[in-house]
């Protein structure tokens, strides 16, 4: 599972993983330290186990990978033996489930536009991964069937805003079910918080 990164005290810099081990931890450091990796394309930063993501708003293929999957997958310690990624937090709740035997919940925040809805997708094609490597190598079917939702979905609750041209309008509850031997069984997904007075029209096409 993930750990804490080590405690020696940095400056603010592109290489600082985890902001827990900054020298100094204020606004101006975290955002200059912030600024800093998402300029070098690093767009996620530890905050001890909390990863925080900066939306690059392009897409990178070689980070979401399925050899960048299995090298999260398996990883002793990804926290400290391999970059910050949503990828680890989703490795890390799934090794907390097969662990424990108790549910895990991965809570994704942020403004519009921050990419909350990329993050869910991704880090659900790691559980996908994971679940694949079991049976065989093919991505598990429960979550590629919940994947498969999101256009139908976001093309009845999405809307344009000023920040976002595709923001969602609702929040969404995924829920992956799991068995004792933590192998994927089912899927339920709730929506709420539907903003009608936002979407007031469908979009051409």
């Amino acid at each position: 599972s993930a750990g804490m990164s080590s405690q020696t005290t940095q400056e603010p810099s592109a290489d600082v993983r985890d902001l827990v081990n900054l020298s100094t931890l204020t606004d101006e450091t975290i955002l200059r330290t912030l600024r800093l990796r998402f300029g070098s394309h690093r767009s996620w930063t530890w905050v001890g186990t909390i990863c925080v993501a900066v939306n690059p708003y392009q897409w990178f293929p070689e980070l979401y990978s399925r050899e960048a999957m299995l090298k999260y997958l398996h990883a002793a310690d990804t926290h400290a033996e391999l970059p910050p990624h949503v990828f680890a937090v989703a490795r890390r709740a799934l090794d907390q489930l097969a662990a424990t035997g108790e549910s895990q919940s991965i809570l994704v925040s942020g403004e519009s536009g921050a990419g909350k809805t990329e993050t869910v997708k991704i880090q659900m094609r790691l559980l996908a991964c994971a679940d694949g490597e079991r049976g065989g190598g093919r991505m598990a079917a429960t979550t590629a069937q919940v994947l498969q939702t999101n256009p139908l979905l976001e093309a009845f609750g999405n809307a344009q805003t000023v920040h976002n041209d595709n923001s969602s309008r609702f929040g969404k509850y995924i829920q992956l079910r799991y068995t004792r031997q933590a192998a994927q069984s089912g899927a339920h997904i709730a929506t709420y918080l539907l903003e009608r007075s936002r979407v007031v029209r469908q979009t051409a096409g």
